[in-house]
């Protein structure tokens, strides 16, 4: 009984506290305590292989080789060993070194190229997803090519840059996806046309230092672009060293703005490197250079004209920011060999077809061939090695020039 005393006047403390916190009437009542947010939190980080072969140089051979009848073209064979690498990489580009100007003149090769119109087909369906055309052969057959060979990489949904059809097409900028989630402006120029005079002053992008400038600056700024990639059709012919004229070009491009530059046009090899670079804009990073990519196809013979690579620059995108991440090259061979007697080609992968011949894997290649693709894999994992970080990409990845000595 002495218990309800005790609970009687613990009730009315409670009853009172309640009474006390109630607000009077006319009183506002308390502000909540402001809600935060925690912040979305960051992607993770966005990858993409681009990967660049050098001169698609379609020789007559090469075109009649490709032959199935009258009017009937598969150039894919030519590609064949080479294809999963094309398909694996997130973009894929080449430098079309012929024109497809189509019946009106003949199949041709050097000195004036003109290659059936199937070929862009092939050149698709094989893995590449552009190409670029401003170089010395883009006027063989003056405007008319310049405007067949544009209509029929049109016709068959092969991206291009390099030459135009009217002023809008100058003005305009390839922006291509390396990825879902990456963008690369492309640009393409040449040192000149083998003296045919340009049609117009816009049919051909041209080797000028304040247009590249201008141009690289324009794609920086495009929405979306995440990198600009430069294709320089540049050099001596056969000079396995770039000259200074090179280096200008390249050192302008890259204070520019370019991130990765494609060199060709000498039909041989010249080093790659990757150079940090603080541009225009106040981006120091990490750029690729690649002063020739050499011939990719050919009928041209010589141990160092028969040696190509594919250039291969890893990019990675994070917190709005895309850098390049790896810069390695395959080297790559024409392979010439003979079926019933009759001359076939075809580009193969240097190591895998050193490896394949060891293990009695490719009856086509011969000892004599054998002889050669180690000439050619000694040639060019120390020629192209520029910088320390440029490495060699085999199957299991990439590896330094030190660590396959």
């Amino acid at each position: 009984m002495a218990r309800k005393p005790l609970a009687a006047f613990g009730l009315c403390l409670l009853l009172a506290a309640g009474c006390a916190a109630a607000p009077t009437r006319g009183e506002a009542p308390p502000t909540p305590a402001p809600v935060v947010e925690a912040p979305p939190p960051e992607p993770p980080p966005a990858h993409a292989r681009i990967l660049a072969v050098g001169d698609l140089l379609m020789h007559t051979p090469l075109v009649f080789t490709s032959q199935r009848g009258d009017d009937q073209w598969d150039f894919q064979p030519l590609f064949a060993p080479v294809r999963p690498w094309l398909e694996g990489a997130d973009l894929a580009i080449a430098d079309l070194e012929t024109t497809l100007t189509g019946t009106d003149y003949p199949w041709s090769g050097y000195p004036s190229f003109n290659t059936p119109p199937d070929f862009a087909r092939d050149v698709k369906a094989i893995g590449f997803d552009a190409v670029v055309n401003a170089n010395n052969h883009a006027l063989d057959y003056s405007e008319f090519g310049l405007q067949q060979t544009a209509e029929n990489l049109d016709r068959h949904g092969l991206p291009h840059t390099g030459t135009n059809r009217t002023p809008d097409e100058r003005e305009k900028i390839l922006v291509l996806n390396a990825g879902p989630e990456v963008k690369m402006a492309l640009l393409s120029y040449t040192y000149g046309t083998n003296g045919v005079p340009l049609p117009q002053p816009w049919s051909v992008n041209m080797l000028d230092p304040e247009r590249i400038r201008s141009d690289i600056r324009r794609a920086r700024e495009l929405p979306g672009v995440d990198l600009v990639g430069v294709a320089l059709h540049f050099g001596q012919e056969y000079a396995r060293e770039p000259d200074e004229e090179q280096e200008q070009y390249v050192k302008l491009s890259l204070d520019a703005g370019a991130d990765i530059i494609f060199g060709d046009h000498v039909h041989v090899l010249q080093r790659a490197e990757v150079r940090q670079v603080k541009d225009e804009f106040g981006r120091d990073a990490r750029r690729a250079v690649i002063f020739s990519l050499g011939n990719f196809i050919s009928n041209q013979e010589g141990r160092y004209r028969e040696a190509g690579v594919m250039f291969v620059v890893d990019v990675k995108k994070e917190k709005g920011q895309t850098t390049v991440e790896n810069v390695s090259f395959v080297p790559t061979w024409v392979h010439t060999y003979r079926v019933n007697g009759e001359p076939r080609y075809r580009v193969v992968v240097v190591e895998k077809a050193i490896a394949d011949y060891e293990a009695g894997a490719d009856p086509l290649i011969t000892a004599a061939d054998y002889a050669r693709l180690k000439e050619v894999w000694a040639d060019t994992t120390a020629h192209m090695v520029g910088s320390p970080e440029v490495a060699i990409l085999r199957a299991d990845g990439p590896v330094t020039l030190a660590g396959i000595k």
